[in-house]
């Protein structure tokens, strides 16, 4: 069998619709049809932005109707002022000094032996926590995420 086909043949598996005596395309007019279909995708591409940028402008202006609503509903319930004098309130207990940063590091510890100790139970052997101190990587003090996500950028290359 031959499985060489003719252009005769293309055209027939066309269904016919390649006419047999088109002649090609000058290069002027390769130009042209490029330059046009360039410039339809162009025109399509900046009739997309304006519709995207009415759209984002449309609902701008509900969401800004929507918040004069709520703000206007909730002045409507707030309190009128009333015309009695008022009275000065107490002045307010002043805020606790905060905690120092070694009753972190007490919680820190505290957690880190229940976890070593539940460890312990599990494996039934005796594990002791002699001292904790933070990690110190070669990284400049990168994190566990900035370690990882480099990893993973870097791994594969």
């Amino acid at each position: 069998m031959n499985f060489m086909l003719q252009a005769h043949d293309l055209m027939m598996l066309a269904g016919g619709s390649i006419p047999g005596d088109k002649r090609p395309l000058s290069p002027d007019e390769q130009w042209g049809v490029t330059l046009a279909g360039i410039g339809i995708v162009l025109v399509a591409l900046l009739l997309l932005v304006v519709i995207i940028f009415l759209f984002g402008k449309i609902f701008e202006s509900i969401s800004s109707v929507n918040q004069k609503k709520a703000k206007k509903a909730a002045a409507d319930k707030a309190p009128k002022p009333s015309a009695a004098p008022v009275k000065k309130a107490a002045p307010a207990p002043k805020a606790p000094a905060p905690a120092p940063a070694a009753a972190d590091d007490d919680e820190v510890i505290a957690v880190i032996s229940a976890v070593v100790a539940m460890m312990s139970e599990a494996d039934g052997t005796t594990y002791k926590v002699k001292s904790v101190k933070p990690v110190q990587n070669g990284f400049s003090g990168r994190t566990a995420w900035a370690m990882d996500g480099r990893r993973n950028n870097v791994s594969p290359f």
